[in-house]
């Protein structure tokens, strides 16, 4: 909650103890203070913070004790006259409806995030950039070219106190949520007013002369700013972080001038759709990694905003990214070359492109949630048939697939056959590894998390760090150091 809402509540409360009291009642003067003051702070509320529907039951109550504390009030004699048990009813539902009138802004919060733990303030931008050697295999115009759309993190300067709403083009995001879930529009609109720790367009950091790069990639129907709660840390520790949105393939892509493009999603249920997934993977996100870093070599080169000009090291680059991101971080930490280091949040790894025996060409790194039937394969030497009949893959669909089925197998095993580590989060979902168990406490609930969401990001983000730091900085963290956590939620095996 706001300064601003806080105060409204505690106006209440004030408000709900002249009413329920006798004698405080009959203090006209007193009573019109409360009031007026909580006028002005409603008003200065809906000017500065603006409505938000959670906080209904605290602007309905407002408006209700108002109008019983400045009403002609009974006479002492009146007030004696009234039931004890009635007093006691009333006390009890005015103060449990101030409860209520609590519980919902916290329910439907708009201070997301933990601060940053880096020494530089962080700063962010978008770009939109368009691919003139890609045709768009995805769009019913064969002269399509290839667009994307780049939300940039980076070290910033000055310490500005306006700090950038959440996301990108969010109250379209949001609109999109609500209805791929037919949910009331209303639910997730808090998170319009959500604020981060970044500053839009903010002066890139002096501080150093040049800042190595992490790409991010997010899940398969999710959106690019999905984890800020890390793209926001790592930029606080000197990286310039840039999260990619794949069109077609995110929840929603919006572009300059308001033209927006719709997931077209895969029922993965289907093993032939499931292929195509992989296939997507190698083909369109690996190659749109490559895509963001010719932009970025470009803007490096000259910068026509000025803002990135020479500042860009090319040479430290690392990869990020979650579910089906980060598959594709890990094929295109081995597709291309310009990428060093890369990680994976909890994601199956798939992608068509064969991980050898001797592993991935640089240090790879995999953050997963409770152990999952993945494990099985990267333990064993081939899981044969069986395996996949538990899986829902018949015999005929085995036989005709046996050679992505094989390199799919290989590359769980062999993505960690070159020192590459694989850390454990005990209690952890599939999206506690992203921003989504922050829009509200019943998330975790939903999802089942047996881990606190805030110990879950900040071992999440100590980790990436370390890894991150360790293989684009040179800076060694004893985290990486085989079962050396001493969290217990943290198994770490380095192969």
């Amino acid at each position: 909650m706001k300064l601003l809402e806080w105060s409204l509540l505690i106006l209440a409360a004030c408000m709900l103890i002249a009413l329920n009291s006798g004698r405080l009642t009959r203090l006209r003067k007193l009573n019109v203070s409360l009031s007026a003051a909580a006028c002005l702070v409603l008003a200065s509320h809906f000017i500065y913070d603006g409505y938000r529907w959670p906080m209904l039951p605290i602007y309905i109550m407002i408006g209700l004790l108002t109008f019983l504390l400045l009403r002609k009030h009974p006479s002492r004699e009146s007030i004696v006259r009234k039931k004890s048990w009635i007093i006691a009813v009333q006390s009890f539902l005015t103060f449990l409806f101030l409860i209520v009138a609590t519980l919902f802004p916290h329910l439907f919060p708009t201070k997301l995030f933990d601060k940053p733990t880096g020494p530089f303030q962080i700063g962010t931008t978008s770009r939109y950039l368009i691919d003139p050697n890609r045709s768009e295999t995805l769009s019913p115009d064969p002269n399509d070219k290839r667009e994307l759309y780049l939300q940039i993190w980076y070290p910033a300067g000055a310490n500005e106190l306006h700090k950038a709403s959440y996301g990108t083009n969010m109250p379209e995001i949001v609109a999109a949520v609500t209805r791929n879930m037919e949910l009331p529009s209303f639910l997730f609109s808090h998170l319009t007013s959500a604020a981060t720790y970044s500053v839009t367009n903010a002066e890139l950091s002096a501080q150093e002369p040049q800042y190595p790069v992490i790409l991010f990639s997010h899940g398969l129907g999710l959106y690019g700013f999905q984890n800020t709660f890390q793209m926001e840390e790592l930029a606080s520790h000197g990286y310039i972080v840039a999260g990619i949105q794949h069109p077609y393939h995110s929840l929603l892509t919006v572009f300059p001038g308001g033209r927006t493009i719709a997931e077209q999603s895969y029922d993965l249920s289907r093993f032939d759709q499931f292929i195509e997934m992989n296939k997507m993977v190698t083909d369109i996100w690996v190659k749109d990694a490559s895509s963001a870093l010719d932009y970025l070599e470009k803007i490096n080169i000259e910068d026509a905003e000025g803002m990135f000009t020479n500042r860009i090291d090319m040479t430290r680059i690392g990869m990020l990214g979650h579910s089906v991101g980060g598959a594709a971080a890990a094929q295109t930490l081995l597709l291309e070359p310009r990428v060093k280091a890369a990680v994976n949040l909890d994601g199956t790894l798939t992608g068509t492109g064969a991980i050898p025996d001797k592993g991935l060409p640089g240090p790879f790194m995999q953050l997963s949630a409770e152990k999952t039937s993945m494990s099985q394969i990267e333990s064993s030497d081939s899981v044969g048939t069986n395996y996949w009949e538990e899986a829902g893959i018949s015999e005929e669909e085995y036989n005709k697939y046996i050679g992505f089925l094989d390199v799919f197998e290989n590359n769980q095993r062999n993505a960690f056959h070159n020192g590459g580590y694989h850390v454990w989060l005990k209690g952890a979902s599939h999206y506690t590894f992203t921003d989504i168990v922050l829009y509200s406490p019943l998330v975790p609930y939903i999802l089942k998390d047996k881990i606190n969401t805030k110990l879950a990001h900040r071992i999440i983000n100590e980790y990436t760090l370390a890894f991150f730091n360790k293989y684009l900085r040179q800076m060694d963290s004893p985290l990486l150091q085989p079962s050396s956590s001493d969290v217990v939620e943290v198994t770490v095996n380095k192969s």
